[in-house]
Formats: structure tokens, sequence, C-alpha cells
């Protein structure tokens, strides 16, 4: 189940960064554009992905076993994971707001001055950095939850089973 709840923290983090993402980019596109929201493709998928991790980590807290929860969810996760190419090349797909790929181009040069290309490494480096300490400190929680559950089921039974052996 270790893996679960990687997958659990991840999505919790991934959530949390994605609800900043839209609504800092939200406060950027009303500056920009005039207006909080544009129905641009690449708003949209990714307003749609962020809609289907909500759903994975709802479907997480859906009553049954560890094992049940976990199988639920890789399901959705799975489901889920292929909507990410789809944001990815939203803006080579349709007509968008967005630019296209500059770092990641098909032609493969780097249409970015390189003190802009240091700021944006450095920033997904120090992003990366607060997500993986995030979703380590968020899976030791769950893990913890999840022995002090199994204790209290444990405590339970043994406490029932002695009051059967009283009479």
């Amino acid at each position: 189940m270790g893996f679960d709840r990687f997958a659990g923290a991840s999505a919790e983090v991934g959530v949390m960064f994605m609800a900043i993402t839209l609504i800092t980019g939200s406060l950027w596109g009303r500056l920009t554009w005039g207006e909080f929201w544009q129905w641009d493709p690449r708003l949209t998928t990714t307003a749609f992905l962020f809609v289907t991790y909500v759903g994975y980590l709802a479907v997480r807290r859906l009553e049954g076993s560890v094992e049940q929860r976990a199988r639920r969810s890789a399901v959705v996760a799975m489901l889920a994971v292929l909507e990410i190419p789809l944001v990815h090349f939203s803006v080579v797909l349709w007509r968008s707001l967005h630019q296209g790929a500059t770092v990641l181009n098909p032609n493969g040069d780097v249409k970015m001055d390189d003190l802009m290309l240091f700021t944006l490494f450095s920033g997904v480096v120090g992003f990366t950095l607060v997500f993986v300490w995030l979703v380590l400190h968020r899976q030791r929680t769950m893990l913890l939850v999840d022995v002090a559950n199994r204790r209290g089921l444990d405590a339970a039974i043994a406490a029932r089973q002695s009051e059967g052996s009283v009479n």
C-alpha cells in the first residue's frame, strides 16, 4: 500500500499546485486579457484535469477497505493521466491565446534568452523540491493515520474478545 499512499499524497499536493496555478493564472489573465477567464484550450483542458484529480481525491474518500480504495483510485488515476498530453499539446492542436512551445518545441531550438532560461529551470528545480518535500511529509502523515486506524481496530477487536471471555 506504499504506492497507494504515495499516489494519494502526490495527488493532494498536485491539486494544491494546480489550484494555485489556476488562481494566479486567472489573476494574470485579468491584467493581460481584461478578464479572469477565457475559454482558451490550455485553460479549459487544465481546468478539466484539475476537476478530474479532485474527483480522484473524492474516490479515495469513499467507504471500503484499503485495497478497494487503492484499486478504485488507481483506475481513476490511469484515466486521468491520459489527459496530461492533451493539456501539453493543446496549444499545438488548437488556436490558443497561449504561446506555442518555447523550450520543448519540435525544431529543438530554444527561443528564450539565457537569463530567462536559467530563471525558468531554477524555478522548476525549486518547485520540484518543494513538491517532493510536501509529498514525503504528506505520505508520512498518511502512514501514521493508517497505523492509528489499524491499532484502533486491533484494540477494539481485542476489547470485544476480552468481553466475551469473561462470561
